[in-house]
């Protein structure tokens, strides 16, 4: 059970965590300025979500005949929810993580950046896409935390 100090609102320590060894990352996602991370950016993702589907069509008949068209795959979606903390102890830091999880957005976004991102959920299981949006709120001004969703949008041609 972790111990929370309440007299140090917003800012944020990494603990070592040896029974955890095992554990693996959730999600990520790197792009020009590398991973967010919580040591560069102060942000964590908390949830991440995904939607793929196919392009296709039926047909149905007069003498209950049903034929299938199958045209590829539709574009992709991925949706990263996240934290951004004020700061890290012991450090007092200048920029929010907020802040600078909008510069890593804004050098990464669809009309600034050319080349996909690549979104890795677990270990190996990867997405290339591009991003399309981010909406923030500061839902908790006690804590000093923002709380995130990035959209990503994946070519059919991108999928791992």
């Amino acid at each position: 059970m972790p111990v929370i100090f309440s007299q140090s609102a917003g800012h944020v320590l990494a603990l070592p965590e040896s029974a955890a060894a095992g554990a693996i990352q959730l999600g990520s996602v790197t792009g020009t300025g590398g991973p967010i991370s919580y040591p560069v950016y102060n942000t964590i993702i908390t949830k991440l979500g995904l939607s793929a589907a196919g392009n296709f069509q039926f047909l149905h008949t007069l003498g209950n005949d049903v034929y299938v068209y199958t045209f590829g795959d539709r574009m992709g979606q991925v949706q990263l929810h996240g934290l951004s903390f004020a700061s890290q102890c012991p450090q007092r830091q200048q920029a929010h993580g907020f802040e600078r999880l909008y510069l890593w957005y804004n050098a990464n976004r669809l009309a600034a950046r050319r080349a996909p991102v690549r979104v890795t959920v677990g270990r190996s299981t990867t997405f290339d896409g591009f991003v399309t949006g981010l909406n923030a709120t500061a839902s908790d001004a006690s804590n000093r935390t923002i709380q995130f969703q990035m959209s990503i949008s994946l070519l059919p041609s991108l999928y791992r």
